[in-house]
């Protein structure tokens, strides 16, 4: 139950269902979900570890503020760790590793969503689908974690833009999605760290104003 309650409570947050500034308290959550403290409470504990969420004591959790400098660190974060996996999932398909059949189809079954997409929420949804595949299938459990985090919080800076953006600004995005796949597909990896390298800078090199 805790764990279900992590997950429905990180995506809330992620995509601004939640936004920064709100408080959270226990036993509303308790209420809207039908259960007892204890799973709220070890959830919102959980969060409070991914920097999520604040503890305030004798009044609840505070769903933490994005920033500039926030978003700045885990692209950061990112751009170290990413180009990584992708460069393994390259190696694992060279090798022919069980497995990397599965992920290039999913990396190709989210990308077509992406760019099928015709509003800004639904080709986020598939970007952050199509990354969140290459960190879960790199084959290095110490890189997936701080890699997914670090994505779950970039994401979240793109729900949180003051403005919407229009669809057409993504389509540089979906080149350089195709550009990674290729060089996965190919099986080599150094061409997949250093497409995945030139993505991500580029992101970093956006304006993208958070709350």
């Amino acid at each position: 139950m805790a764990e279900r309650l992590t997950i429905e409570l990180r995506h809330r947050i992620i995509t601004g269902d939640l936004v920064p500034g709100t408080v959270v308290i226990e036993p509303a959550l308790a209420d809207e979900f039908k259960v007892s403290k204890t799973p709220v409470r070890e959830a919102l504990q959980r969060l409070s570890h991914e920097h999520l969420v604040q503890v305030l004591p004798k009044r609840g959790y505070l769903v933490i503020p994005m920033t500039q400098a926030d978003l700045h660190e885990v692209l950061e974060v990112r751009l170290a760790l990413e180009p990584i996996a992708a460069a393994h999932l390259a190696q694992q398909v060279r090798s022919d590793e069980p497995g990397s059949l599965e992920a290039l189809a999913a990396l190709r079954k989210y990308l077509d969503h992406q760019r099928a997409a015709t509003t800004r929420r639904g080709s986020l949804q598939a970007s952050t689908a199509f990354h969140r595949v290459i960190a879960e299938r790199s084959g290095n459990s110490r890189l997936t974690a701080p890699l997914a985090r670090a994505l779950d919080e970039s994401t979240r800076a793109l729900y949180l833009l003051s403005d919407e953006i229009d669809v057409k600004r993504f389509i540089p995005e979906v080149s350089a999605h195709e550009d990674m796949l290729a060089a996965i597909a190919s099986g080599d990896p150094e061409a997949a760290r250093e497409a995945a390298s030139r993505h991500l800078a580029r992101i970093a090199e956006l304006p993208i104003p958070v709350s």
